[in-house]
């Protein structure tokens, strides 16, 4: 047994690891590819599988370091199929968090994904973690129905700068898609700022 997997196994019994968390370790890349076959939105992966509801959880909550690299890798799949269709170098923009939450958290799950990915497609892509802001505290939406989400959403994100976006292909990320209703407000705002064309990717969708 390697060092590090003794070190582990003795921190596990100090401090025991969450369920999540045990179930990421075991995960692999191809298990998770195989995954994306079963779905048809650009090779996401299907949330209610609970090997994927792990990985959102612990990359979320936790920015777990394996879940953040297994996640890059997923959505790095999807853009390089998105680079080789468009014209151009298209932007990477995260969904934002609201600073009041980043700093309840202490990241933003959507820039440890995005980062995470950049290390297999830099290249292709620039990368504006900044070109979204979100300026309006909305509650979580976890749990709330279509509308209410919508509601929370109206006008709580706006480009920082429209020089950024400008007749650029965005690319907008988010960890998970239920009802569309972040994506919609996030193209609702690039679009506003002059974007020529804004394509939303979930790591999984709901």
């Amino acid at each position: 047994m390697r060092i590090s997997d003794i070190a582990t196994s003795l921190l596990d019994i100090i401090a025991p690891p969450r369920a999540t968390d045990k179930l990421v370790r075991t995960l692999t890349l191809n298990e998770l590819r195989t995954l994306t076959l079963r779905g048809d939105r650009r090779g996401s992966l299907p949330y209610h599988d609970k090997r994927v509801t792990a990985l959102v959880w612990e990359l979320k909550y936790f920015a777990h370091k394996r879940a953040a690299t297994l996640a890059g890798n997923i959505l790095s799949d999807i853009l390089i199929g998105i680079a080789a269709e468009s014209p151009g170098t298209p932007l990477l923009i995260p969904i934002p968090m609201h600073a009041v939450r980043r700093r309840q958290r202490g990241h933003n799950q959507t820039e440890v994904l995005c980062e995470a990915a950049l290390v297999h497609v830099k290249r292709f892509f620039d990368y504006r973690p900044n070109a979204l802001t979100r300026i309006k505290a909305t509650p979580q939406q976890q749990g709330l129905h279509k509308n209410e989400r919508e509601r929370n959403l109206t006008y709580a994100m706006k480009v920082f700068s429209n020089t950024d976006v400008k007749n650029r292909i965005c690319v907008v990320v988010d960890d998970v898609s239920t009802t569309g209703a972040t994506f919609a407000e996030a193209t609702r705002a690039l679009h506003e700022a002059g974007a020529r064309e804004i394509i939303c990717v979930a790591l999984a969708y709901s």
